[in-house]
Formats: structure tokens, C-alpha cells, sequence
């Protein structure tokens, strides 16, 4: 146990001072190691603050342990892969991993429910979020679009902003937040600014809702162990619509 709590925690960096010499594979050793890797999770298993994920990457079947964060069963998320353990036993889950990757950084903008892109779930599995044009030149309005958001983040910072959006995924008390995760049909799947997250100490709020969701924003929120947003509402409130 007390290994095993070593290896996961020292440093934030997930190294090993593992006394049976585990193997570390980094990736100026073996340069065919991916330096982000993107997998769907399949299973998920906690242990003492940290998650152990089964992922598939495109057929082929990986673990990872990460620091705990919103992560669900079926979302696709995105890793670093540089440092692979060869043999590494888990005492607490009873089970010795032939592989597994300790990542540092994590990506949790990718959504649940692939391969249906999310403009794809809203417009196929529940009904269409009316949004007006996106704005061309940054300007104070109302309500913005998801993109919007994204796209204009510098000057969003600190502005209390309000959007129209339908609720994907709700991920409750993960590092005392609830973690709400919106689309409004816009944006840009590959470049991740088609949903956003809205956090708060509490909601009631669920998977299908339509939101007008209200937060403060802010830019480049690091949550540490690799957790990093480009843009994150946060001390939200959500009026649900009919």
C-alpha cells in the first residue's frame, strides 16, 4: 500500500521509487512513445485520490492512472504517454498491470458519447439550441455562444457571461466542484471549442437540460496534476429552460 502510495503521489510527477526496479520507458528513450495520446475509457477504478482508466485508442487497449478528476466512463480524453511502467503491481486492486501509463498531463475536453460529434448529439438526439450568428469583432451582448466564448476568453476574463446551451454531462463533487458540461451546437470539434465547463459547489441540474447558464470566466485555470483549461466558468448558477 504504502508503495503503491509513493508511486502515485511523489513529486505530483507520478515517478516510482519502486524497490523491485520497474521498468520506466520515457519517450527520448523510445521515440515511437505518443506524446498525447487520445483513448475512450472503458473502466475506471479509484484509489486513495487517483483513477486507474482502462482506455481504447482506436482498437487497441491501454491503462492509465491519472490524478482524480471529472472522468466517466465513456468519455475519450487525452493523455501524455511519456512515462510507461513495465510490470507495475497495484496491491490495493490486487492486480499487476504489464503496461501502464502515468500521466502528468490530462486532456478532459473531449466528449462523452463518440462517435457522435456533439453537434451531431445535439441536432440528432435532442432538440436544437436556437443560436443567433456568432459575433466577427469582440462585443458585450447578453448572451454568447459556446464558440464565442472560446474564441473571445481574453476579453471574457472576470465578466460574469451567460449562455444558452443544453447539458451534456454532469460529473458531481470531483475536487468539491460539480462539473457541468455544455454545447449549443457551436463550435469546432477538433479544436475542442464546441462544449464548455461550468462549474459550481452544487447543481441539480442534468444530462438533457436546456440551461441559461451563468459564470465568471476564466482563462488558462490550472487545477494541477496536468488538469489545465484554456477557458472554465467558474462560481456558476443554471436556470433551467422550458
Amino acid at each position: 500500500m504504502i508503495k503503491e502510495i509513493m508511486i502515485l503521489i511523489l513529486s505530483g510527477s507520478l515517478y516510482s521509487l519502486s524497490a523491485n526496479t520497474q521498468k520506466i520507458q520515457t519517450e527520448s528513450e523510445n521515440s515511437k512513445v505518443t506524446l498525447v495520446s487520445y483513448g475512450k475509457v472503458l473502466e475506471k477504478k479509484e484509489v486513495l485520490g487517483y483513477i486507474y482508466l482502462k482506455v481504447d485508442e482506436n482498437g487497441r487497449q491501454r491503462w492509465i492512472a491519472i490524478a482524480r478528476a471529472p472522468v466517466e466512463v465513456g468519455d475519450t480524453i487525452g493523455y501524455d504517454t511519456k512515462t510507461v511502467m513495465k510490470n507495475f503491481t497495484s496491491p490495493t486492486l490486487g492486480k499487476t498491470f504489464e503496461e501502464i501509463i502515468f500521466a502528468n498531463e490530462v486532456y478532459l475536453s473531449q466528449k462523452a458519447g463518440r462517435p457522435l460529434s456533439m453537434k451531431e448529439m445535439l441536432s440528432e438526439k435532442i432538440d436544437a439550441v436556437e443560436v443567433k450568428s456568432e459575433l466577427k469583432d469582440f462585443r458585450e451582448k447578453p448572451f454568447y455562444t459556446i464558440e464565442e466564448v472560446h474564441r473571445y476568453r481574453k476579453e471574457l476574463a472576470g465578466k460574469v457571461v451567460a449562455v444558452k446551451a443544453k447539458v451534456y454531462k454532469v460529473s458531481h463533487q470531483i475536487m468539491r466542484r460539480d462539473w457541468v458540461h455544455l454545447g449549443d451546437g457551436t463550435g469546432n470539434e477538433q479544436k475542442l471549442t464546441d462544449d464548455l465547463v461550468f462549474t459550481a459547489s452544487e447543481t441539480l441540474v442534468k444530462a438533457g437540460d436546456h440551461v441559461i447558464a451563468k459564470g465568471r470566466i476564466v482563462v488558462d485555470k490550472d487545477f494541477g496534476y496536468g488538469y489545465f483549461y484554456k477557458v472554465i466558468g467558474e462560481n456558476s448558477t443554471f436556470e433551467k429552460q422550458e
